[in-house]
C-alpha cells in the first residue's frame, strides 16, 4: 500500500523514478522503495512487498530455484573461517565489537543479576528441558547448531557402516502397512484406523521431491504418507518440525503438492503407551521385523514399571 503523495510531470504522468513509502501488504513493514520497483513488484506479486517477503514469495513459488542456493554458497565461500577484520576491515570490524559489547552490557546481558553466580549449572539446570533453561527461540538456534555440528563429515560415524540394532526405530507391520517407527504406528492406529481413512506409502517413485540441504547439495526426499489421495503426511516429533532439515524438505514439499494438488501435513501424534504397544504385538496386531523381534523379548526381559519404548 502506498502511504506517499505522488509527484507528477507537467504531463501529467508521475515520475517512475521518485521515491515513495509503501507498506508491506504482509508484515506491515514500512519501506522506501522507488514508483517504478513498486509497480514491478505488483506486476510480478499481486501486491506490495518488503524485501524479506519478496524472498519468501519466490521460494514459496518455486521460482528463486539456484539464486536461493547460490546465495548460500557464496556466503560460505566468501565468510566461512575468515575474522571480522578480514571481511570488514579493521576499522569496521572494531566498530562492530563496540556496538555487540553495548548490547550486551548491563541489564542487556543474560548473567546481568549474577544468576550463574555460585552455582553449579550442570546441578541447577539438572533435569529441566533446554526450552525452560533458554527460551523456545534460543532453544531452537542451539538445536540447529548442534545439527549442523554433527553432520556430515563432522559426524563420528561418517563414512562408517551402521551399528547392529540401528535404524529408523521400531519397524514392522500393522494391517499390512509397514511403519518405520511408533509414531507411524501410532498415526495408523489413532488416525488412519480411527477415522477409515484411505491410506498408502509416499515412498514411491511418483512423490519423489529434490530439496537442498546445508551443504547446498540435492537430495532426494520422500514423505511418509499419502491419505484419502489428498494429503502428504509426514511423521516427526513436535521438537523437530523447526529443525533446518525438516523446513528445507518442508518447502520443497509445499511446491510438489502444489504442482500436484496435494496438501502437505506435518503431524506428531500421540504416544502409545508400553502396555498399548506390548497388547498389539502379543495379540499379534502388529509383527516386528526379525531386528526388533529381537528386541522386543529383550525389552521385556528387562522391563521395569516406567520404563519406556523408544523409536
Amino acid at each position: 500500500m502506498i502511504k506517499s503523495f505522488l509527484k507528477f510531470k507537467k504531463s501529467g504522468d508521475p515520475s517512475l523514478t521518485q521515491n515513495i513509502f509503501i507498506t508491506c501488504d504482509d508484515c506491515d513493514k514500512e519501506i522506501e522503495i522507488q514508483l517504478y520497483k513498486q509497480i514491478k513488484g505488483i506486476e510480478k506479486y499481486g501486491r506490495d512487498l518488503c524485501r524479506g517477503c519478496k524472498q519468501k514469495e519466490q521460494i514459496r513459488l518455486g521460482i528463486r530455484g539456484n539464486q536461493y542456493v547460490n546465495a548460500g554458497l557464496a556466503s560460505i565461500k566468501n565468510m566461512k573461517g575468515k575474522t571480522h577484520e578480514e571481511i570488514y576491515g579493521k576499522e569496521k570490524a572494531e566498530e562492530m565489537r563496540k556496538i555487540n559489547s553495548e548490547k550486551n552490557s548491563g541489564v542487556n546481558n543474560r548473567n546481568y543479576g549474577g544468576t550463574w553466580h555460585g552455582l553449579n549449572p550442570g546441578k541447577s539446570q539438572k533435569g529441566k528441558k533446554i526450552d525452560v533453561i533458554h527460551g523456545k527461540e534460543k532453544a531452537d538456534i542451539i538445536r540447529k547448531k548442534i545439527s549442523l555440528g554433527c553432520s556430515g563429515e563432522k559426524n563420528g560415524m561418517f563414512g562408517k557402516p551402521s551399528p547392529n540394532g540401528s535404524g529408523n526405530g521400531w519397524s514392522g507391520w500393522y494391517k499390512g502397512r509397514f511403519f518405520k517407527s511408533l509414531l507411524e504406528l501410532s498415526f495408523l492406529i489413532n488416525y488412519v484406523d480411527k477415522f477409515n481413512m484411505k491410506c498408502e506409502s509416499a515412498e514411491k517413485k511418483q512423490y519423489r521431491m529434490k530439496y537442498i540441504n546445508y551443504e547446498g547439495k540435492e537430495r532426494n526426499y520422500f514423505a511418509d504418507y499419502i491419505v484419502n489421495d489428498k494429503f502428504m503426511i509426514e511423521i516427526k516429533p513436535k521438537h523437530l518440525e523447526n529443525s533446518l532439515i525438516i523446513v528445507r524438505k518442508k518447502e520443497s514439499a509445499l511446491i510438489f503438492c502444489k504442482e500436484h494438488n496435494l496438501k502437505y501435513k506435518i503431524i506428531t501424534p500421540p504416544r502409545l503407551s508400553n502396555k498399548e504397544i506390548k497388547k498389539l504385538i502379543e495379540s499379534g496386531k502388529v509383527v516386528l521385523i526379525d531386528r526388533y523381534k529381537e528386541k522386543y523379548k529383550i525389552w521385556c526381559q528387562n522391563h521395569v514399571i516406567g520404563q519406556t519404548i523408544s523409536g
